[in-house]
């Protein structure tokens, strides 16, 4: 029976009412003597506008133990008593529509509006309703959030069931650590009933602290990773080997701060020209600008003008003109007699890479070396952007 015919029947005028609750308790055996007073005295009070005495009234009805039981009669004066926010009332509704009691048939969702109202009130019965209905998959009131948020109430409420139900649900989701604390919560290990979800818990609890051992043994292998390549570029710099220094850093650790390190002590030391004229490149690419850039850009201009061409880091034996240079360089102008042919020869020098080629060839290099492949470092590196 839906909420409103139920309401429909349950309460008719309060004259024709109070003469059916009369002639119903005047049906009562004598030995229900006392409990019909009881009920019929708080009818009579309910009926002249004592709410507090209808859901008194509702109450004693709805009690299956009592004498008085009667489902479907009790539904007038708990619904005015919960109407008036007597949360008990509201709640043993809820839990009249939830079971079909007597002549009263299962309505879910009668059942799910008292069961919330009874609730919001904190009224056990209504919270522990309103999770069973919103819980139950073949319901059309199924809501899994609600569900999960009167399991919620309930848990802390001290309701075991849906503490263990709440602790795999969380679970389920991948959520362990929730569902440790609520599983070992409702953990009571004096009572044999707790057996399984402290069980549950304690596996749950073993399982996070093997994560936090491994975690933590990870975390300290990358310090000391760390450490020892700290290690290894400091032994190069105390020996003042600014090269090797600058190498390691570029090549193993991929670090810039170190390779910003092994160059400002270089430049303070005037080692400059000790540095491996390919790491002069990578430096130009890692530091397009800044301290560092401009060192690097000023050493390797000091290298160009000491070579007096633009050979870069190639010899310069295939160049145009460097045969006749080193031909007059060993005295082939004076007194050989010989003269460069002025004839038709076919032959045409190989032209050398420029500079901007070389540079451009390095760091092509560089980048395939160190970006992709086993060695790839992340797309964040200044080396790979």
């Amino acid at each position: 029976m839906r909420l409103a015919s139920v309401a429909l029947a349950a309460i008719p005028a309060i004259a024709t009412m109070a003469i059916a609750a009369a002639a119903w308790l005047s049906a009562l055996s004598p030995a229900h003597a006392q409990p019909g007073g009881a009920v019929k005295a708080a009818i009579a009070r309910c009926d002249a506008g004592d709410r507090a005495a209808c859901g008194e009234a509702g109450m004693a009805l709805s009690d299956t133990a009592s004498p008085a039981y009667d489902a479907f009669l009790s539904l007038r004066f708990l619904q005015q008593a919960c109407a008036a926010s007597q949360a008990p009332a509201c709640g043993r509704l809820a839990l009249i529509f939830f079971a079909g009691e007597g002549d009263v048939e299962r309505d879910l969702p009668s059942a799910a509006n008292f069961a919330q109202r009874a609730c919001a009130e904190q009224d056990r019965d209504g919270c522990e309703v309103a999770e069973a209905v919103f819980a139950d998959g073949a319901s059309p009131q199924f809501d899994p959030a609600k569900a999960l948020r009167y399991r919620r109430i309930n848990c802390d409420s001290g309701n075991r069931q849906s503490c263990i139900d709440l602790a795999h649900i969380y679970y389920t989701f991948d959520d362990y650590l929730p569902a440790e604390q609520i599983a070992l919560n409702a953990c009571r290990p004096a009572d044999p009933a707790s057996a399984e979800i402290c069980n549950f818990g304690k596996q749950l609890q073993d399982r996070r602290h093997k994560i936090e051992a491994e975690q933590q043994a990870k975390k300290q292998a990358a310090l000391d990773a760390q450490a020892q390549r700290t290690a290894v570029f400091d032994a190069f710099m105390q020996r003042r080997d600014y090269d090797g220094a600058l190498y390691y850093a570029l090549y193993r650790t991929h670090s810039k701060s170190q390779a910003e390190t092994a160059v400002m002590a270089a430049a303070r030391a005037g080692a400059m020209s000790r540095i491996f004229e390919d790491h002069l490149y990578v430096l130009e690419y890692w530091f397009p600008s800044g301290a560092i850039a401009g060192i690097v850009a000023s050493e390797m201009a000091q290298r160009k003008r000491g070579r007096g061409n633009d050979c870069g880091i190639w010899n310069c034996t295939n160049m145009p003109g460097a045969s006749t240079r080193r031909w007059q360089a060993a005295g082939g102008s004076r007194g050989s007699g010989y003269r460069p042919s002025s004839g038709g020869s076919s032959f045409q020098p190989v032209t050398g890479p420029s500079s901007a080629e070389i540079v451009k060839q390095i760091r092509n290099r560089y980048r395939s070396y160190n970006c992709t492949g086993s060695r790839r470092l992340p797309s964040s590196h200044p080396t790979c952007q």
